[in-house]
């Protein structure tokens, strides 16, 4: 009598998108609504873009810049380095501090946008779109200075440098939101991955509570630096 043979183990998934769902969510949701903005009549740009002049009276702008695009360019360039970078990211840091990361890397990029306009300028009247600061914000994540990270920091710094020559020769191009996003993104992967002395799990609890306070702090110097263009903005609103 033989036994039947057990059912061979499955391999665990590789690839890019492997473990990494929250990338997957963030790129399928971007993508729906671009689809959505182009049907005729919806003009998801101009009801989701941030403008400085609309912070203070509609603040929700400054994160859901995130889901809309000029042009479908636009938004193939930013999702595929999501995809490049988000999957890595999200895999080294966990799905909670990556969702963080992109969260407060794309409110940085529109304090900065605030922070560096001035009322009554063309810049305070502009209506910004894309996901920049948030991708930015996970190149700033790839760009800490750490060899815990198996990452290719070679290509996360040309990707930084053709993106800064870009922004210098096209027109319309927000260096402010990519600034911004670097940061944050730059200051929020120092918390998490820069080495801590002691045994695994008292150094995984202090990177928990590293990050988690570094984070905190960012939101609220964000918050601190952009009040006086959030009160011009709300004068300027009526």
């Amino acid at each position: 009598m033989t036994h039947p043979s057990p059912p061979p183990a499955r391999r665990p998934r590789t690839g890019i998108l492997a473990g990494a769902p929250v990338t997957q969510a963030i790129v399928i949701v971007t993508v729906a609504c671009w689809l959505v903005g182009l049907i005729p009549g919806v003009e998801l740009g101009r009801l989701l873009g941030f403008s400085p002049l609309l912070s203070a009276t509609e603040p929700w702008r400054a994160l859901s810049v995130m889901l809309v695009h000029a042009d479908v360019l636009h938004l193939l360039f930013n999702m595929v380095g999501v995809l490049l970078f988000g999957s890595f990211v999200e895999r080294s840091l966990g799905h909670a501090r990556f969702l963080a990361v992109y969260l407060l890397s794309g409110l940085g990029g529109s304090a900065a946008v605030l922070l560096l306009a001035a009322p009554y300028e063309p810049g305070w009247f502009s209506l910004h779109v894309g996901a920049s600061g948030a991708l930015f914000g996970l190149l700033g994540v790839v760009l800490t200075p750490t060899r815990s990270l198996d990452r290719n920091w070679g290509g996360a710094a040309a990707f930084l440098v053709l993106n800064v020559i870009y922004s210098v020769v096209s027109q319309g191009i927000s260096w402010e939101s990519h600034l911004g996003g670097l940061v944050v993104g730059f200051g929020l992967g120092c918390a998490a991955l820069l080495p801590r002395r002691g045994e695994r799990s008292t150094r995984d609890r202090a990177v928990t509570v590293w990050f988690w306070a570094a984070a905190g702090v960012l939101l609220v110097t964000m918050v601190v630096a952009v009040l006086p263009g959030l009160r011009a903005s709300a004068l300027m609103a009526g």
